[in-house]
């Protein structure tokens, strides 16, 4: 569980003090090479143009997908009373945008900023953090519904919500939304966990 925040801090800040550094991404890829053998079979495969997506589950989410100029990934909890789901996105076929780590972490920098300048969310500020993918890498901003805060859940308003980009190779990326009752909670965490698993093979 990562819950580390960086908010108020600038791209540059953020790049160095919030937990980033190339021994928890070791640690981070060396556990999942661990336990992706023995998931393997249950792996969902996804076609994509010029090679395919795989996504490991954890925990117990349905999986629904529909190509909209790229592949969409709906993931529901099984269970009706889990209030959370994810959406994942695949870009493909268009230009190589962020190809460092720190283009990529500045866009996702820019896009919590444009977020949170419409007063909805409790953050005043963009609050960043990177992904531990097995693969590429990546950044995603977290808020707070400034709505919901205090009041309990209801199923369909989702008082936590992420979003975030993973490059997982040249002109690949997955964009990830997440949204739930709290970052702590384990569906969040389980999906969290999803999308930094996710593998791309080129054909």
């Amino acid at each position: 569980m990562r819950t580390g925040s960086a908010e108020g801090k600038t791209p540059a800040g953020l790049w160095h003090s919030d937990g980033y550094n190339a021994g928890m991404r070791v640690v981070a890829v060396i556990l999942l090479l661990l336990v992706q053998p023995a998931i393997a079979g249950r792996a969902d495969v996804f076609k994509l143009p010029k090679g395919q997506l795989e996504i490991f589950p954890v925990g117990r989410w349905q999986a629904s997908s529909e190509d909209v100029g790229e592949l969409k990934i709906v993931l529901a909890a099984e269970d009706p009373q889990i209030n959370a789901r994810a959406i994942y996105s695949v870009a493909s076929e268009g230009s190589d945008d962020f190809p460092t780590e720190q283009q990529l972490l500045e866009h996702m920098h820019r896009v919590a900023t444009r977020l949170l300048d419409g007063g909805t969310f409790v953050e005043r500020k963009p609050v960043v953090k990177p992904f531990y993918p097995a693969q590429g890498f990546g950044f995603y901003a977290v808020m707070t519904d400034r709505k919901l805060v205090g009041r309990p859940p209801v199923p369909g308003d989702f008082k936590f919500f992420s979003l975030g980009m993973i490059r997982l190779a040249p002109a690949v990326y997955l964009k990830v939304q997440i949204m739930a009752d709290s970052e702590e909670g384990e569906p969040y965490q389980q999906l969290l966990g999803m999308a930094e698993g996710v593998t791309y093979t080129p054909r």
